[in-house]
């Protein structure tokens, strides 16, 4: 009996010793079992399932790092970034080269825009490689990380690494990085990149967003050639060649022949700032009414400031106007603007200009003119269509009051793209044009509205910056005072060269 009942104890000791051992076991491995139900919850985005199991898994292991890192991951699935960011703090401590860690600390940096870190984050992710497809998402943020840094250097290789890489980022990648050229001014691998997303891009605001930067390209590349030069010369038949003076009484038709010729040269060409010289001269010569012939001749001296957000362009200007030997004007005018771009869609500016006119022979219509004008220039869809609008105010002061007045003006551009091949223009104004005193040979208050309409179309030729333009215009002067009532209409052909 003594000998059983030893027996008895030694198997109740050893099934006691069993259970605890078994049971230890079993507590030992349930923070894993917890965790992988976790981590399958967490992949079924079951957010709050994942959260509950990852917490039990802590409790029997409270600093595993591979616990932690998937609790902070559960946060971020819910959007939690400043609680992620603190669980991945810890487990960066505890195991900084945990795979995928770095990745994921980047990504809560990013997605709160904190790119500083989170760029270099992303380039430690890419130096681990640990998963083919995070390695080409942690190139294309840190890309896009360092671009709102404005390092567009380092935001360039990223950029087409994961374009290059993966067909689904190809065309966002290659617009970030022709924007990024653009920036450091190359414009040849801007032009290239953006021309790409332009004709394959899959969404149609990227292409839009494309169309917008290969314009601003091509605006920057002439603003930073050291020369501009454009000429256009034509034909055109006006129904009414008109001198705009009372005591001449001209109202006949004619053919006449026009010139404009425009060059100017950057002294400083600079990024930030230009400062440079330039020449215009413009000649109409009427095949019949000579004395309606007309020359323009002016000299520029101009300066220009410029970032990425707005431009201040100033400009010195004499000039010269003959209509015939005996009416001949000199002007001084000083002009100056100020316009800011949002985002290459909506440019409004401010203009303001100062003149000083000699009539040399006729004293008294010697005046000073002050202007002032508000433009809006709209590129929504640069594709299809551009428009600019202009409100205007100038007051003229004359040496005889006969000549100080105040003009207000509003005018539309519009150009549509109506065929890769084939331009449409509109041009309309309005002006209201209101003396101050009595005109002293009509002894009334003098009041002009004046219209004018311009519609016609380009077509490119087959060499580049060579063009022919069409058009017909229309004007109409409405005045209190008939005699200076008058109607025009005009068809022209020009043919216009730019370089």
């Amino acid at each position: 009996m003594i000998g059983e009942s030893n027996m008895r104890k030694n198997s109740t000791l050893v099934f006691m010793i069993i259970l605890i051992f078994y049971s230890s076991i079993v507590m030992a491995s349930n923070d894993q079992i917890y965790f992988d139900l976790g981590a399958f919850a967490l992949q079924e985005n079951e957010t709050e399932t994942a959260r509950q199991y990852f917490e039990k898994a802590l409790m029997y292991a409270s600093e595993n790092p591979l616990y932690l890192y998937y609790l902070g991951k559960t946060d971020m699935a819910e959007k939690k970034f400043d609680a992620a960011q603190n669980r991945f703090a810890i487990a960066w401590q505890l195991a900084p080269d945990l795979p995928g860690l770095a990745f994921d600390m980047a990504s809560a940096h990013f997605y709160q825009k904190s790119y500083k870190q989170a760029a270099k984050l992303y380039e430690m992710a890419i130096k681990q490689d640990t998963n083919a497809e995070q390695t080409v998402i942690a190139h294309f943020r840190a890309g896009i990380a360092f671009f709102h840094m404005q390092k567009y250097e380092l935001a360039i290789p990223h950029l087409l690494n994961a374009a290059d890489n993966t067909p689904s980022l190809k065309y966002t990648g290659y617009f970030y990085a022709g924007i990024s050229f653009y920036h450091q001014h190359d414009w040849t691998l801007a032009y290239n990149y953006l021309k790409q997303v332009k004709m394959h891009g899959e969404k149609r605001h990227v292409r839009r967003q494309a169309s917008k930067w290969l314009k601003a390209v091509e605006i920057q590349r002439m603003q930073f050639k050291p020369y501009d030069l454009y000429c256009k010369l034509g034909m055109a038949y006006d129904d009414n060649v008109n001198l705009y003076a009372p005591d001449v009484d001209v109202d006949t038709d004619d053919l006449l022949n026009a010139v404009l010729f425009f060059g100017r040269y950057h002294l400083v060409n600079e990024a930030a700032y230009k400062v440079g010289v330039g020449y215009g001269h413009y000649q109409s010569t009427h095949l019949d009414t000579s004395d309606a012939n007309l020359i323009n001749s002016n000299l520029i001296f101009y300066g220009i400031l410029k970032n990425e957000n707005y431009q201040w362009h100033t400009e010195l200007m004499p000039s010269y106007f003959w209509l015939n030997s005996n009416r001949f004007l000199q002007r001084i005018q000083w002009r100056s603007r100020v316009s800011f771009n949002v985002e290459n869609v909506i440019v409004p500016y401010i203009d303001y200009a100062y003149s000083m006119d000699n009539h040399f022979q006729d004293d008294h219509r010697d005046a000073n003119r002050h202007g002032i004008g508000l433009g809006l220039s709209f590129m929504f869809d640069p594709d299809a269509y551009q428009l600019q609008t202009l409100f205007s105010s100038e007051k003229i002061s004359s040496a005889h009051r006969n000549h100080n007045y105040e003009i207000s003006a509003a005018q539309i551009n519009m150009k549509l793209f109506a065929h890769p091949k084939c331009a449409l223009t509109l041009f309309v104004s309005g002006m209201l044009r209101d003396h101050e005193h009595l005109d002293s040979i009509h002894q009334m208050k003098r009041e002009d509205k004046q219209y004018r309409a311009r519609l016609g179309f380009e077509i490119p030729l087959k060499y580049e910056g060579l063009q022919i333009e069409m058009n017909y215009q229309w004007a109409k002067n409405d005045s209190n005072i008939h005699a200076y009532d008058y109607r025009k209409n005009l068809l022209a052909v020009y043919l216009t060269v730019r370089q």
